[in-house]
């Protein structure tokens, strides 16, 4: 390590770096130009947004990896996201934990800054030791074949434009509305995907049409997983019929460039799948976002209206109780006194009415709603209501224990639109 310096982006010639630095690692793909467009062109991005490693002889950058800000929404609420990404180091600087140092740069700012999560797109598994893990759906493939589709030119579908930047804002509130974790967008962020964000890799299309005095929009992304047209978002409420009109589209623009199939991009419960399997769509496997909980305490304080709601419209309504979340090397407890959460704490040894035994691995995809405990204990039988096992305690036997989990930390539908 004595040979390196680890630090920030701060100026131009670091990034010119860094971007030399990805279109060598990456050829032929121009992950250096997704860099440069990111850093001068996308909101809230600059030269601090860049961890890096220099080698001391050269003065060169040689590893590096970006901070890009999120903010999502959780049942209304403000989250705070880091996405860890564009990781990459020259070979012959490779083994030697130059991402491990740049990574301690970028935990100490999470926890400085305040952040409620951190993800990751990329690659799978390796990132699990950092905290990492599988909880946020992503990269649906729901595969629609272009045969028994029928072309239909009766609508018109246009480029979008800056005067239609409230109706993709009114979309995504009404998106918002019906899943539990998703994200905000800016005008800001329709506009860098409209122009600068046109030049990367991520390049996509906004399409604007209307349909019985309404008007709809849809997003097709230019590059992507797989070899079908790749359809990844459109409005979520629309009569049934104007989706033969979008399959019609999809149709004809999946022919013009040589696709073979569509691939819808869609949670599972998008009202155009359901359209899309009667006109016989398969679903294939999908892929996650990998999330680290910053904070558990403190993430779990600021859902806690959430958590009060969903008690209040149960059978707990009014609960008075210390539960505790047990994962075996320390406990989070939370003390409720007439239906309010009045306290979130993991210190101190403390004897709870209700438990939950769970490894804490496993604790970022029950929190968001990714899995229920029944089916992380599936896999994983050391996730438990507290006697399910032991029965050491009559008055409150396991089905009890488990109901009171289940009301708490339910399966959540949760999606993330791109927003570059």
């Amino acid at each position: 390590m004595d040979n390196y310096i680890f630090t920030k982006a701060n100026n131009k010639e670091e990034l010119s770096q860094l971007v030399k630095l990805y279109n060598t690692v990456f050829a032929p793909e121009e992950v250096g130009k997704l860099a440069d467009m990111l850093t001068h062109h996308f909101p809230n991005m600059g030269f601090n947004n860049w961890y890096i490693a220099k080698d001391k002889n050269t003065d060169e950058v040689v590893s590096g990896f970006a901070f890009i800000p999120w903010q999502w929404q959780f049942n209304g609420l403000k989250l705070k996201v880091a996405e860890l990404g564009i990781l990459g180091t020259y070979e012959l600087h490779r083994g030697k934990g130059l991402f491990k140092q740049c990574n301690a740069l970028f935990e100490n700012d999470l926890k400085e800054n305040d952040f409620d999560l951190a993800v990751i797109q990329g690659i799978p598994g390796i990132y699990h030791r950092l905290g990492y893990h599988y909880a946020i759906p992503m990269e649906n493939h729901t595969e629609l074949p272009l045969q028994g589709l029928t072309i239909d030119d009766s609508i018109e579908f246009r480029k979008i434009n800056k005067d239609n930047y409230a109706l993709l804002n009114d979309e995504e509130d009404l998106f918002n509305e019906r899943y539990h974790i998703g994200v905000n967008r800016t005008c800001d962020h329709w506009d860098y995907i409209q122009t600068k964000g046109l030049k990367t890799e991520y390049a996509s299309e906004l399409y604007i049409f209307d349909y019985k005095e309404k008007s709809y929009y849809l997003r097709l992304l230019k590059q992507g997983f797989g070899q079908g047209l790749i359809l990844s978002e459109i409005s979520f409420k629309m009569p049934a019929d104007a989706h033969q009109k979008v399959f019609s589209f999809l149709k004809k623009r999946a022919t013009i460039l040589n696709k073979p199939y569509i691939r819808l991009n869609l949670p599972d419960s998008h009202p155009l799948i359901k359209s899309a399997l009667a006109c016989g769509a398969t679903i294939r496997p999908s892929y996650a976002w990998q999330v680290k909980i910053v904070d558990k305490v403190k993430l779990l304080n600021k859902i806690k209206p959430i958590l009060e709601q969903r008690i209040a419209d149960s059978q707990y309504n009014g609960l008075s109780s210390t539960i505790s979340i047990n994962m075996y090397n320390h406990q989070i407890i939370l003390k409720w006194t007439n239906g309010q959460l009045v306290d979130i704490t993991n210190e101190g040894d403390v004897q709870a009415d209700f438990t939950l035994s769970i490894r804490e691995e496993l604790l970022t995809q029950l929190l968001l709603g990714y899995r229920t405990w029944q089916e992380l204990q599936y896999i994983h039988h050391d996730v438990f209501p507290a006697d399910q096992y032991l029965r050491m305690d009559v008055n409150h036997p396991s089905e009890m224990v488990g109901l009171l989990f289940d009301v708490l930390f339910p399966k959540l539908n949760n999606w993330i639109n791109g927003q570059y």
